[in-house]
């Protein structure tokens, strides 16, 4: 168990290594106000530095950043996998993140991880993708009524009536096989 006193530099070291990012902030732009509230934070070293951080932020959003020095090592994909591993033992239904389509490499290890692209937009003059992973079967719902959402948003349609009353639909489907156990 962890004491107080170790909790407290680790987040020091988790902010030291934040101040220390540079050119990494192209494609990550989590407040770091938000990054310390994280539902789940990890961090990976080598040689004794933090090399990247990971975790999850508010709606189940998936941060991940590696320092330029230390990527192309795999380190990004190590901790991808501590994060899915760790939302699936917490009972989360997804992880959902924000990927400049720019940002080649990290888009292919995201849909190597089985990530799905949901939808595109532009975010910061940039092309972005908003990615879903499903960790269970109300995630795969979730990520169906997204796209969903999304189509019916994109074409315009007004039938977001539906869209909420399929969703409550499913939702009480669920959860009365959910009390039948």
């Amino acid at each position: 168990m962890k004491t107080k006193k170790t909790v407290s530099k680790e987040i020091e070291n988790i902010v030291a290594f934040y101040e220390s990012l540079n050119e990494e902030l192209e494609n990550f732009s989590l407040p770091l106000e938000k990054l310390i509230q994280s539902k789940i934070l990890i961090s990976e070293k080598m040689g004794g530095k933090i090399a990247g951080i990971a975790g999850l932020g508010d709606k189940n959003l998936l941060f991940l950043v590696v320092k330029k020095e230390f990527q192309n090592q795999k380190l990004g994909q190590k901790l991808l996998a501590k994060v899915i591993t760790l939302a699936k033992h917490r009972k989360y239904h997804f992880i959902a993140l924000n990927v400049f389509a720019s940002n080649v490499r990290a888009l292919h290890i995201y849909k190597k991880f089985g990530f799905k692209i949901v939808t595109s937009n532009i975010m910061n003059s940039r092309k972005n993708y908003f990615m879903v992973l499903p960790l269970d079967l109300r995630g795969c719902i979730y990520e169906a009524l997204l796209k969903l959402y999304f189509k019916c948003e994109l074409y315009f349609v007004t039938h977001l009536y539906y869209v909420r009353r399929l969703w409550l639909s499913v939702k009480n489907f669920i959860e009365h096989k959910t009390k039948m156990r």
